[in-house]
This record gives C-alpha cells, sequence and structure tokens, in this order.
C-alpha cells in the first residue's frame, strides 16, 4: 500500500477549509489528486497531524475536510538550535534542508566576519521566508511533522549570547574534539546549540565571544570540511550518538527464572 501524501498546514484544524494556492498546486498539479482522495496534514509549528480528503476541486478552489487533531507521532525529542553564518550562493538552502531532515529546532542564520552575503531591507525577510519554506518542506518530504523555527538573521555577537543549552562553537583551530563532551551533553536531556562559521571559517575574535557566552571550543577533526557540509556531518553524529544514548538508558537486564 502505497504511502499517503502529506501536505503542511499552518494553524490546522478540523473541518472544512478552503487550501492555500501552493497546497493546491501540489496536491492537484504534482501529485494527481482527486476529489475523494485522501492525504495527510500536518501543522509544522504544533506537531499535530490530521487525515483529510479533497471534497471540491474546482478550477482557483481547492476544498478538503479534515478529520480530528491528534499528536504527530514523528517530531522533534530534543530542542536542537543550529546558528550558521550565511555562506555564498544558495548554500544556505541545503543547509536548512540538512538540519530540518536531521532533527534541528531552530535555525539562526547569522552574519560574522567572514560572511560575504550581505542582505538588507526588505531582502533579509524575503530570504527567511524562503528558508521557512525549505524547512517545512523538508518535513514533509522525510515524515517529519513539526519544522524548524527560522529566526531573522542576526549580528554573531547577538545570536552566541541567547544560546540554550550545551553550546558548542566549531572552529577548525580548536583542539578539544566534539565528540567525548557531545556523547556526556546527550547523557542529559537538554536542549544542545551549534554554531558554524561561512567560508573562512570564524574569526578568533567571533569565538572568543562565543567562549566567553558559555559556548565550549570544538573540533570536528583534521579534514577541512566545506561550509555546506558541516551541518549534515555534525548532525548526522548528533542522531547517531543521541540513539546509542537512548539505547544505554533503555538497556534493563531482566532477571532470570
Amino acid at each position: 500500500m502505497s504511502r499517503l501524501v502529506r501536505v503542511p498546514i499552518a494553524s490546522l484544524t478540523e473541518g472544512e477549509h478552503r487550501l492555500d494556492a501552493d497546497v493546491a498546486r501540489y496536491l492537484v498539479s504534482v501529485r494527481r489528486l482527486r476529489k475523494g482522495d485522501a492525504f495527510v496534514a500536518f501543522d509544522p509549528d504544533r506537531g499535530l497531524v490530521a487525515d483529510a480528503h479533497l471534497v471540491d476541486v474546482t478550477p482557483g478552489e481547492l476544498t478538503a475536510r479534515f478529520g480530528p487533531l491528534r499528536t504527530a507521532p514523528l517530531v522533534a525529542t530534543r530542542e536542537v538550535t543550529w546558528i550558521q553564518a550565511l555562506p555564498k550562493g544558495e548554500k544556505m538552502d541545503g543547509i536548512v534542508r540538512d538540519a530540518t531532515e536531521l532533527g534541528v529546532t531552530r535555525i539562526v542564520p547569522v552574519t560574522s566576519a567572514f560572511t560575504v552575503v550581505r542582505l538588507e531591507g526588505p531582502k533579509r525577510e524575503a530570504r527567511r521566508q524562503r528558508w521557512e519554506r525549505i524547512a517545512r518542506e523538508a518535513a514533509r518530504q522525510c515524515g517529519r511533522s513539526d519544522a524548524p523555527e527560522v529566526l531573522p538573521i542576526a549580528p554573531w555577537v547577538e545570536a552566541v549570547a541567547r544560546s540554550p543549552g550545551t553550546a558548542f562553537c566549531l572552529y577548525e583551530r580548536a583542539t578539544a574534539p566534539l565528540g567525548p563532551a557531545l556523547e556526556e551533553a546527550l547523557e542529559a536531556a537538554a536542549p544542545v546549540t551549534f554554531a558554524a562559521g561561512p567560508e573562512g571559517g570564524l574569526a578568533a575574535e567571533e569565538v572568543a565571544v562565543a567562549v566567553e557566552n558559555g559556548f565550549v571550543a570544538v573540533s570536528v577533526g583534521g579534514f577541512v570540511l566545506r561550509a555546506e557540509t558541516v551541518a549534515a556531518a555534525i548532525l548526522g553524529a548528533l542522531r547517531v550518538l543521541e540513539g546509542n544514548a537512548r539505547l544505554s538508558r533503555d538497556d534493563v537486564v531482566r532477571p532470570t527464572s
């Protein structure tokens, strides 16, 4: 049996509702759904889902009936923040997509000393909205029923001053390895924050500011990773280590009869 189509619906509620243009286009033009066909709707902000079906597919108007809302079966289980100094081109799109698929709950784009991209005025909010759409689409594709919050672009100093939980600053000149410190942090059900630089890395002064705000400067090994590779590498390791930590906590020795 094929898996039902999933679509993000903001402010999802039970009952019959008209769908917005983007959702309608995806269901009818991309997935070829017709009147009476079923799909699954999820609210990316609240982690809720509902069974739904199309009740009207007239041109220019698509209406669906949503069933009772229920808690989503697959949402992020830990608060994870990814602070990313803006890379060049469209690399941030891929970082947002990877971070969403790997369970991040908050993405903070920042400007730093070596940031080349400079977005001013309305372009800043337009780009944030673009990344928000990418995050919701990535959540739909990977089966996740929530999506990370994408904050407005902020200066590096401001972002590292308000980061929750155990915080790691990824720095190529650091000597402390990330692995052991991350394993220790995952033993507690506490938030985790990572901060990464753009092409060219981070300035020593920026790392010092992060450390002053409670970050630990850590290395991810001897290889130099591309700016767009770091998130996938670190968050992939996080998923593996978190799974190992959970298995360790659940490992109960049962007495033999």
